[in-house]
């Protein structure tokens, strides 16, 4: 059996958080080998009840962090971890405590996922970016969008006037600055999305160490909430069944891509 730990909070609407990665984690382990022959054990850790629609996020009830570093020693206990993701965190002091107990329950060697989610796609401040600093240094990916790494990696590079080449270089110039500063904070790789920019192709970005990979899609009419968790989640799977760094951020992008083309049709 492999188990992977899900830390995020909980969704009332369905369309993010813990329910929408419990069905990416579902969906991207039928499509692999691995978990035909070897069950998958989905262990969740509810950081926060949020209450929240498609368009507003209404009230957000934190678990205390004692509560949430009970479920994480409780989940571990069950066997061993294969991987972990974390969406919502809730807090700096919930920032502090997970990672105080992914110390103690699971392996350096367990590859840790983390989405940084910043504000609800529905609307509202979830947390602020310093309050991440304990998980940053622990993960393995970290998938920021391009508002999120705004926030986690602030870097003032402005393009030159007068093309849309020279704005590229200088986009290109600003990710490669901000993904430096995540890893000097401790993770070994991350993965900037280009969901929300803008042209007709939507570019995803990975660094680490030397390497860049880019992955080019075109760019959908439509998104959908809970895309973040979803990716984050498929990469996670995709982790557990052996693909390295790049081959997990490229299948499960094209999965979410596909995910994404059947919503706008």
């Amino acid at each position: 059996m492999s188990a992977l730990l899900i830390i995020a909070g909980t969704d009332s609407s369905g369309g993010a958080g813990l329910t929408r990665d419990i069905a990416a984690a579902t969906t991207m382990a039928q499509m692999l080998p691995l978990f035909a022959q070897r069950s998958l054990s989905l262990r969740p850790v509810v950081t926060a009840i949020t209450v929240q629609t498609d368009t507003a996020l209404e009230e957000i009830r934190p678990t205390p962090p004692e509560v949430i570093k009970s479920q994480i020693r409780a989940a571990a206990a069950t066997g061993p971890i294969s991987a972990v993701k974390i969406g919502m965190v809730g807090s700096a002091m919930a920032a502090e405590v997970i990672a105080k107990a992914l110390a103690h329950s699971v392996p350096e060697t367990c590859p840790v996922v983390l989405d940084p989610v910043l504000r609800s796609s529905s609307g509202g401040q979830l947390m602020q970016a310093a309050d991440l600093k304990p998980l940053i240094a622990r993960a393995t990916l970290i998938t920021p969008n391009l508002q999120e790494v705004a926030q986690l990696a602030p870097c003032p590079i402005d393009p030159q006037p007068g093309s849309s080449e020279n704005c590229d270089i200088a986009s290109q110039a600003r990710q490669l600055q901000q993904a430096h500063q995540l890893q000097k904070a401790g993770a070994d790789a991350v993965l900037i999305k280009g969901g929300h920019g803008d042209g007709a192709m939507s570019v995803d970005q990975l660094f680490f160490g030397d390497t860049h990979v880019r992955y080019d899609r075109p760019r959908l009419p439509r998104g959908r909430r809970g895309t973040g968790c979803t990716l984050a989640t498929a990469i996670a799977v995709q982790l557990m069944a052996g693909q390295n760094l790049d081959q997990a951020c490229a299948r499960a992008g094209d999965c979410v891509h596909e995910w994404l083309k059947e919503v706008a049709t």
